[in-house]
């Protein structure tokens, strides 16, 4: 079996932990010496566990189905590994970098990347900054990536797409799995137009465990990890701390102190993180584009620069002012989703709020 094969069949049949993998061909010194070893070879092979010992058995004992297999599967994804001059450069030097990754979509190569992550329960101010920065970031040329969670994770994906730029979505667990389901949209829009990654091939189903793995990742590819909103156990702190390990820029976006879901935040400001005000802050890590004049979309048309529910809202305000009651009667919404979309329109400069629950444009 060649060596590529061998790779890539090790990973398909579940032996798709890197430091399990790097120990096996450290071992073998190759990984098709791997799918050649006896019973009695792989119970003397040192620092793996009784389950990835099994696997191994399992995977030499069907490695004719499983070529079969892994052939099926480079058929239907784009899989790189760390034998492949294409595997992403960035990613490729990082402290334990995945052997194989799965890809949906296109990978852009060219682009610079920035990684932007937060709380899944994101509060509106959170949801409006990543939305906010992610649009601005895209229009200067940079590719948001992120890990299609819910909260931070998913509108800097959309924010992103809304003005069509390029996004990657890590994801925590098989590459042909939607995690969350209820991101099954989000996960078709950026397979059409960026990327969806995973070092776990198709069938994989998402463990706990799998998603701090899943953040060195995110890191991994960036030049830059913003942290937008956290607290102080939240995951995307695990990014943050990744990337400090792995030599990249963090940032973070200060918060009220007194707000929980800002502790983590303001605490990476306090440890030299990149306090982020302006999207100046962040384009200083990206001098080949601070100054580029290009845009995706012309970013001083609101119409570009809203999701499709905000869009929803601002044509109904814009047609003049309306209360509130109304707001809710005409979208069919409920009392708190209405009122997150025109917190985000405030804070977005959009439209403002005058006596009795009455909104206007400004």
């Amino acid at each position: 079996m060649k060596e590529r094969d061998a790779l890539i069949a090790l990973s398909l049949a579940g032996c798709h932990y890197s430091q399990s993998l790097t120990v096996l061909r450290d071992y073998c010194d190759s990984f098709s010496e791997v799918m050649s070893l006896t019973e009695n070879q792989i119970e003397s092979i040192p620092g793996i566990g009784p389950q990835m010992k099994g696997l191994l058995s399992s995977s030499i004992k069907n490695r004719g189905k499983l070529l079969e297999t892994t052939f099926c599967a480079q058929d239907k994804f784009s899989i790189q590994t760390l034998l492949d001059e294409e595997y992403p450069e960035d990613l490729k030097h990082i402290f334990d970098p995945p052997w194989v990754i799965y890809i949906k979509g296109h990978f852009d190569k060219q682009l610079p990347f920035l990684g932007i992550v937060g709380a899944r329960r994101a509060t509106s101010y959170g949801i409006w900054a990543a939305d906010h920065f992610s649009r601005e970031l895209s229009n200067k040329g940079i590719g948001i990536v992120s890990g299609l969670a819910y909260g931070i994770d998913a509108a800097a994906h959309q924010g992103t797409l809304d003005v069509a730029g390029y996004t990657i979505g890590v994801l925590g667990g098989g590459i042909d799995g939607i995690y969350p389901a209820a991101h099954r949209s989000l996960y078709h829009q950026i397979e059409e137009s960026g990327a969806l990654v995973s070092e776990y091939g198709p069938g994989v189903q998402p463990q706990k465990h799998y998603f701090p793995a899943r953040n060195r990742i995110i890191s991994g590819l960036c030049r830059g990890v913003f942290v937008v909103e956290a607290g102080e156990k939240s995951g995307a702190l695990i990014t943050a701390d990744f990337a400090m390990e792995q030599g990249r820029e963090v940032f973070a976006l200060p918060g009220n102190v007194n707000q929980k879901s800002s502790a983590g935040t303001n605490r990476l400001i306090r440890d030299g993180a990149r306090m982020v005000l302006e999207t100046d802050d962040l384009l200083d890590a990206y001098p080949e584009v601070k100054n580029s004049t290009k845009t995706v979309r012309d970013s001083g048309d609101w119409k570009n620069q809203l999701s499709l529910a905000e869009l929803e809202v601002m044509n109904l305000i814009a047609e003049g002012p309306v209360q509130m009651e109304m707001l809710i009667y005409r979208l069919g919404r409920t009392v708190s989703e209405v009122n997150s979309l025109l917190t985000v329109l405030e804070l977005k400069g959009l439209i403002q709020q005058l006596p009795g629950k009455t909104f206007t444009v400004y």
